[in-house]
């Protein structure tokens, strides 16, 4: 196991645990739920967040030789991402340029050209459009102006990131900022979906806060992951709109018998990486474990979670299949008994009336920023000089 990049965190945490406390914000925040059910608001955030940011849609691994895709609908906009024959990855609508048609189904696969089943146009893996059916027939068209439209599209540590909007200006780097070097130090150009798995849930915001959440995690998970992670013992680091939240694990106390540059890494602690404003990385640094992407809609009272779960070295054996199957079911449940159960009941009582506003405490810092920025972003054009500040 690599040693602990980690250590400084790692020390926070057992001061925290010695002391009885977690990182901390200033003050108490108020947020009236009209924030979270409001349709007006939910749609700028489909239009100035969801569909100008780039959001991470595959994994490297996914796409990782000519021709191999990954099709997957968001905020109600069809994604084709392609490997080309010359090496680089691709987005583009999901749609064919005659009629609108949808190319290929959601999910993975592997093709030499791009068919649409509709009237059979015909794509390359660049995009471009090199076969129309009986073309006599058809007339004329001029297929160099007619190929699949792309939206922009970069790769990054073992990730690919899209934008929504075609004029959006893309520089994923720039964008994660710090956060780039730490997900580039985890493996993930290695790693390899395992298994995938769907849940639908309520308003995005009021599920992903369960993302940020450390506070809960013994309270509703006492039989599940509050087994191994203590509830509201965090830190809390921003990079930018993204955060890297660690957690102690209920061995933590076991590292005061071992020196510090002995550690393991995420031995006695881990964390959750979330960037901003969908993904969460539920990882360990080498190895994997469990990604979430998070997609609003169809309504503002409704999400959709997909779930994959990655490994650095997929499982062989029937042994190691079937202990990567039951780590797999511990966390899904968790999330599907527990979590999103518990988050439609939050969208029910704020829909209901039954409270005017949602408080986030002082130990939620998780939360409090991610709204921050969230509402930085609401803006048609936010400036970098009103961006949160929160160090």
């Amino acid at each position: 196991m690599p040693k602990s990049r980690d250590v400084d965190t790692g020390k926070r945490l057992l001061d925290h645990v010695a002391r009885g406390t977690t990182d901390v914000a200033d003050e108490v925040v108020r947020i009236p739920v009209s924030y979270y059910l409001d349709p007006a608001l939910w749609q700028r955030e489909m239009s100035n967040i969801f569909k100008r940011l780039p959001l991470m849609l595959a994994f490297s691994t996914e796409v990782s030789e000519a021709g191999s895709y990954r099709a997957i609908d968001v905020v109600g906009v069809p994604v084709l991402i392609v490997r080309g024959s010359d090496g680089a990855v691709r987005a583009f609508f999901n749609a064919c340029r005659h009629r609108g048609s949808r190319l290929v189904a959601e999910g993975n696969g592997k093709c030499g050209r791009i068919v649409c089943p509709y009237h059979a146009w015909t794509y390359d893996n660049q995009g471009q459009l090199v076969g129309v059916f009986k073309p006599q027939q058809f007339g004329d068209i001029d297929r160099a102006t007619h190929g699949l439209k792309e939206l922009p599209c970069e790769e990054l540590a073992g990730l690919v990131f899209v934008s929504l909007w075609p004029q959006s200006p893309m520089n994923v780097r720039s964008y994660l900022g710090a956060m780039a070097d730490d997900l580039e130090s985890l493996g993930i150009d290695r790693w390899h979906v395992y298994e995938r798995r769907e849940l639908e849930s309520a308003n995005w915001k009021a599920t992903f806060d369960g993302y940020v959440d450390g506070y809960h995690l013994e309270v509703l998970h006492p039989k599940t992951v509050g087994q191994a992670t203590k509830g509201a013992v965090n830190t809390f680091e921003a990079f930018g709109p993204h955060q890297k939240i660690g957690f102690a694990n209920q061995n933590i106390e076991t590292l005061r018998n071992i020196p510090s540059d002995a550690w393991e890494q995420d031995q006695g602690f881990g964390f959750v990486r979330t960037l901003f404003p969908n993904t969460s990385l539920a990882v360990t640094s080498g190895k994997g474990g469990l990604v979430s992407q998070l997609i609003p809609g169809p309504t503002p009272d409704r999400s959709k979670t997909i779930q994959s779960f990655v490994y650095a070295e997929l499982p062989e054996t029937e042994k190691e299949r079937a202990q990567a199957d039951r780590t797999i079911e511990i966390l899904h449940g968790a999330v599907r008994d527990e979590d999103y159960p518990t988050v439609a009941g939050v969208q029910q009582g704020m829909a209901s009336g039954a409270v005017k506003e949602i408080i986030l405490g002082r130990n939620e810092v998780g939360n409090q920023r991610m709204h921050d920025w969230v509402n930085y972003y609401h803006q048609d054009a936010p400036r970098p000089e009103d961006q949160p500040d929160h160090d």
